[in-house]
């Protein structure tokens, strides 16, 4: 059999309408496996089967409940689908579960699919026309409204032939799911089996998942490893995007998988308590006020949520917007995906959402930039989640972290990429062998936010040379790369905008030259210790004497020891004058042999205290250096 894509194709209706016995006539199986289920004679749990057609196409077959006590189910059942068998009994035509399963398929985006009319052999044909009328009307307003329809008995096996033929027409309309971007899977099913462990089943959504790969689960966020797989009960190395899926998983969590769980790329999926939404409300549905309390449907998975409204207090039947998302328990959704909303109770299907942002911040209502923002992303293309991505973003990013984030392959972000860093829409930055990546206004926001701090710290630290580096990137680059800062620091170097000074960052017109009053104070600082040559004064003496302020005196010892106006040695502070003099006088006396601590004291004509501190500082700066009690020169 080839086929370019796999296709799973759900029933749906009302209770007792004839979808498992329909399946059984299509496929020769009954997808009725509970004891409950033989016994009350309907569907509990969704039963999955395989589905071959003429054309070789295999389909994967989803038999859903119809009873209303088990909608939650259906809506299990449905997700992932890519084509529908709606079905409606002959002899009741349209009722309740019809409607809303209709409306579920509408919301989901399901817009391949056939009407199937059962129980033939039970009515005559002006009730089948009834009926097919009823059933026109109600696809009208919906994704379904061309579905073929066709009228078929299961019991008998009349026009099932006509039907398999139906079905593989539209399937080849089915344009299939994406198997070249990130795995990722809603659990359906989940049960163990004598030497093997841990089984869950469910549609394969998007991806490639491979035996042996490790799967992210969520929400237990733990990490598991795919010991084997299955496609329609054969046994396969990899299993394909669109594919009735089974995984035997180990790992310390799989006690804790459940119908609802679901399994990813590891990475790719994060939970949210706060979800952007378009927001749609079905025409049957009553009026929905902002906090709305909802049953949230997302994939095989069900929460709690509220809902703000954005722009309204309420929204009429029938009527969209967009709303906040505001969950009870997290749900990791991906832009893009479809959410089915009922009420909290009574429960009854109300509307649908599609995930505009699943990360976004609290939004202020009624904010007009907000609500252009939300309209924006709603409509953009994947290509232009590139950009939102690196918007995004706290620091450049890799191609391989860009696809990650946007759902793409690497191939087709390289290509998106290579189009916009040729038209300056995105700017590259190269480091070593590997590129990244960010947006123009990005950097130029980044370099006035830099500069006004840089600015502001002149302003605040005259005399000083510059920012400290980690003062520039803890509040303005936390998630920057040491390299990545770097580089982009020596670009705004080069443009002129700021100077480099080792760890400081100054603005490239900033000089930290003193002022007149300031000039005065260092002078006589200065006086003070040469005047104490090698018996320099205390600091706190000479600070008090001229009555400088503690906040100009540390301004002022700054100035002094970076410009090399004042040395520290030990705890004291020397005019520099001072220790080159006695360093040109013990050369002067001491280069052609050793000399003690002694000798350099009464040289100095100082007390052992000072001619330590000085000899000490010598050693440190690889001048002289100590053998025992002597010292000698190195230079």
């Amino acid at each position: 059999m080839n086929q370019d894509h796999y296709i799973i194709i759900g029933t749906a209706g009302h209770v007792d309408h004839g979808k498992t016995l329909l399946t059984a006539a299509l496929t020769g199986i009954d997808t009725d496996r509970l004891p409950e289920e033989k016994r009350r004679g309907m569907t509990i749990v969704p039963g999955f089967v395989p589905l071959d057609l003429k054309s070789g196409r295999r389909l994967g077959l989803i038999d859903v409940p119809g009873h209303e006590k088990f909608v939650k189910n259906m809506l299990a059942g449905v997700a992932g689908i890519d084509m529908v068998m709606l079905v409606v009994a002959a002899n009741e035509g349209v009722m309740p579960q019809t409607v809303e399963h209709l409306n579920i398929l509408h919301l989901l985006g399901i817009d391949k699919g056939v009407v199937v009319i059962t129980k033939l052999d039970t009515v005559d044909e002006e009730m089948i026309k009834i009926v097919k009328t009823q059933v026109e009307e109600l696809l009208a307003p919906t994704l379904l409204r061309n579905a073929p329809i066709v009228a078929v008995s299961a019991a008998t096996g009349q026009n099932i032939e006509e039907l398999r033929h139906v079905l593989d027409t539209v399937a080849a309309e089915v344009s299939g799911k994406p198997a070249n971007g990130y795995c990722r899977i809603p659990v359906d099913r989940v049960f163990t089996k004598t030497g093997f462990g841990t089984i869950v089943t469910g549609t394969l959504w998007m991806g490639r998942i491979k035996s042996g790969q490790k799967l992210q689960l969520l929400p237990q966020n733990s990490e598991l490893r795919v010991r084997g797989l299955q496609v329609h009960g054969k046994n396969v190395e990899e299993a394909k995007a669109g594919q009735r899926t089974a995984i035997n998983l180990v790992g310390s969590d799989t006690d804790k998988i459940a119908c609802g769980s679901w399994l990813a790329q590891v990475g790719l999926l994060k939970e949210t308590y706060r979800i952007d939404v378009f927001l749609t409300s079905l025409g049957s549905a009553k009026t929905l006020s902002h906090r709305t309390r909802v049953r949230v449907h997302h994939g095989t998975t069900e929460a709690l949520a509220r809902i703000n409204l954005l722009d309204r207090e309420e929204l009429k039947p029938g009527a969209c917007c967009f709303a906040q998302l505001i969950m009870e328990t997290p749900l990791p959704p991906l832009k893009g995906d479809r959410l089915v909303l009922r009420s909290y109770s009574p429960t009854y299907t109300i509307g649908g959402a599609t995930v505009v942002d699943p990360f976004p911040k609290r939004h202020k209502r009624f904010d007009a930039q907000i609500l252009l923002q939300l309209a924006r992303k709603n409509t953009q293309d994947q290509h232009e989640s590139v950009t939102d991505v690196l918007r995004q973003s706290q620091k450049p990013l890799s191609s391989a972290e860009i696809a990650h984030a946007a759902q793409l392959t690497p191939a087709e972000v390289e290509q998106y990429l290579a189009t916009q860093i040729q038209e300056n829409r995105i700017i590259q930055m190269q480091i070593d062998h590997e590129s990244y990546y960010l947006l123009p206004e990005q950097q130029e926001n980044l370099l006035k936010i830099s500069l006004d701090l840089i600015a502001d710290y002149h302003q605040r630290y005259p005399l000083r040379k510059g920012v400290p580096l980690p003062e520039l990137r803890q509040p303005i680059f936390p998630d920057y790369h040491v390299r990545q800062l770097s580089i982009l620091l020596d670009q705004w170097q080069q443009a002129g905008k700021i100077i480099i000074n080792g760890a400081t960052i100054s603005k490239a017109d900033f000089s930290n030259h003193p002022n007149p009053k300031q000039e005065q104070g260092l002078f006589q600082i200065i006086q003070a210790y040469e005047k104490g040559k090698f018996t320099p004064p205390e600091w706190k003496a000479v600070i008090q004497e001229l009555a400088i302020t503690q906040t100009d005196a540390t301004e002022y010892l700054l100035w002094l020891t970076e410009n090399g106006k004042l040395i520290k040695a030990g705890s004291l502070y020397y005019s520099t004058n001072a220790i080159l003099k006695a360093q040109a006088l013990l050369r002067k006396l001491f280069l052609n042999h050793d000399f003690t601590i002694g000798e350099a004291r009464d040289a100095l004509a100082v007390s052992r205290k000072y001619a330590q501190t000085i000899l000490e500082y010598l050693d440190a700066q690889k001048i002289t250096i100590r053998v025992g009690d002597t010292r000698h020169f190195l230079k």
